[in-house]
């Protein structure tokens, strides 16, 4: 592997880590407060990350940024923590306030100077002869993108406090939401909610776990990008390794056929086994190599774990591996090929499922008639969809508006069965037993994977061959298409989310609402006098 780390072209990454080392601090852990310092895989990729054309020119009056640099972006691929996430923090102040433009060839003997570009740590850098020499942007603009607020965090925490604990306060401030750079640059983090700077001129932009961005995230990358492109801007991206059957910015940017574009992604040797115990270790040995932070014991234990339960994931996350999980449950073709929107009037006999979350998730109601369509109902004088997004309630589900909504339908609809699963809603789905019959309100525990496994193959089947349609909901589309089959044993599934922000909930209402008319449907559902004359085995 010595090889690997051989460096035969110019690059201002020699300046970029030294610069570093004197500007940054680490921002946790027993190192806190300790010069943060680039070695081993991170220099590696800092040095070629910077790594300058040998026919680059200066022109002073017009310093250019990405044209003279060998590559436009950058990809790192590497195991849960290597420590992916400071270096990105460290690369981002670099390009705020560091000499991160080239300005010219060294002599020899020329010096940069913190003095003379407004900070005081009386830093200086001494260049080897034919070394490319380096200035800073007069002003910046930098942005962070993640799948979620909390996720940016993993950049812009070390981030911040780089700033705080070292010089870099004098020239750059934390602000509510943002930071400000010199001359009224800014650094902002930006998820894929509708944001206002999207689509800016941004001189640099980072893009945090990029194996997740598929969808709208996608677009969003692909909109920041274009916005560097007009600038003479870079981009990065750091991630895990992801799955290759989600077709995400990380894959993309990897099997990209531009030659402009630095990827390091250190797999492991061919020939070991990840479930083998004397091979994990040797294969955590060589993809944590350079990270001397990382507890191979600690990590060891976690991945012998969930090896046993989910292999792909701990190859991904923990062998550095690019390995198919068993991939989406829902195929978008098969959910557009059966989007049939109609209307549904009052007095329909309907079932019902339901999905509830105390917090952090989402909670949904879903319906579906006796002739399979599914949709989303409203609810309320305003007609809300009934579902209920934390995020737009304080963090919490509104229990008054879920159980208004569940009334509600029971005055509207004629609802034969309502499957409800019970976890952080036991009590409420005790009252809804007690107000509306225990025959019709039936708890349906979605953690079964048996049980669940029936119910995922049989909604699959029905939808397959139109045996059931829904209502197009895009919201209740986005969930369907996040959810990815999890193996368990006895070549079963249940589902799981890609990551924390990608949610499924609605998904899960729409199989609880579909089984229990389908459970309808087997007892002669409206054969006779309509549902709320049957039972089902309890």
């Amino acid at each position: 592997m010595a090889d690997e780390w051989v460096v035969d072209f110019p690059s201002l990454g020699f300046l970029c880590a030294d610069w570093i080392e004197a500007h940054c601090k680490v921002a946790d852990g027993w190192s806190m407060g300790d010069p943060f310092i680039h070695d081993g895989w991170q220099l590696w990729c800092t040095v070629n990350f910077y790594r300058v054309k040998r026919d680059a020119k200066f022109t002073p009056s017009r310093p250019a940024g990405a044209p003279m640099f060998a590559n436009r972006r950058g990809l790192v691929v590497g195991p849960q923590k290597t420590g992916k996430s400071p270096w990105g923090a460290s690369i981002t102040v670099f390009e705020a306030v560091g000499p991160c433009i080239f300005a010219g060839w060294a002599e020899g003997g020329e010096v940069y100077r913190c003095e003379d570009h407004g900070c005081s740590c009386g830093w200086s850098y001494v260049y080897e002869p034919g070394e490319p020499m380096g200035i800073p942007r007069p002003m910046s603009t930098i942005q962070l993108l993640a799948t979620a607020e909390d996720q940016t965090d993993n950049v812009y925490r070390p981030l911040q406090e780089m700033i705080r604990r070292g010089p870099l306060s004098e020239q750059m401030k934390v602000r509510e939401g943002f930071i400000r750079t010199p001359n009224n640059g800014r650094i902002d983090p930006i998820t894929s909610a509708p944001n206002s700077k999207l689509g800016n001129p941004i001189h640099f932009a980072l893009a945090d776990e990029s194996g997740l961005y598929v969808g709208k995230l996608l677009k969003v990358w692909q909109t920041m990008r274009r916005g560097l492109a007009g600038m003479g801007g870079r981009g990065l991206e750091i991630t895990n390794p992801w799955d290759p059957m989600d077709n995400s910015a990380a894959q993309q940017t990897y099997q990209s056929r531009a030659g402009d574009i630095f990827r390091f992604y250190r797999k492991p040797p061919n020939g070991l086994d990840f479930t083998l115990k004397r091979d994990r270790r040797k294969i955590l040995a060589y993809v944590y190599a350079g990270s001397p932070w990382a507890d191979l014991n600690a990590i060891e234990a976690e991945a012998a774990e969930i090896v046993t339960t989910d292999p792909a994931q701990a190859q991904r996350f923990y062998g550095n591996m690019l390995v198919q999980g068993l991939g989406s449950y829902m195929p978008e073709a098969l959910w557009d090929e059966t989007t049939a929107p109609q209307s549904v009037p009052d007095g329909t006999a309907v079932a019902m499922g339901f999905d509830g979350s105390r917090s952090g998730d989402w909670t949904a109601l879903r319906l579906e008639t006796r002739d399979g369509y599914r949709f989303t109902p409203t609810y309320g004088p305003d007609a809300r969809p009934a579902f209920w997004n934390p995020d737009e309630w304080n963090g919490r589900i509104p229990r008054g508006e879920v159980n208004a909504a569940v009334a509600e339908m029971f005055v509207r609809f004629k609802v034969g069965r309502f499957y409800v699963d019970p976890r952080h809603w036991e009590t409420q789905a005790d009252e809804w037993a007690l107000a509306h019959g225990d025959d019709v309100v039936a708890l349906w525990h979605t953690n079964s994977p048996p049980r669940m496994f029936d119910a995922l193959s049989r909604f699959l089947e029905d939808t397959a061959e139109g045996l059931t349609t829904h209502d197009g909901d895009e919201t209740a589309k986005t969930h369907a298409l996040n959810a990815r089959k999890v193996a368990k044993p006895g070549d079963k599934y249940m589902l799981g989310k890609p990551s924390e922000h990608q949610k499924i909930d609605i998904l899960m209402a729409d199989i609880l609402a579909h089984e229990a008319a389908s459970d309808m449907r087997a007892l002669g559902w409206g054969v006779d006098t309509g549902p709320k004359y049957f039972r089902l085995p309890r």
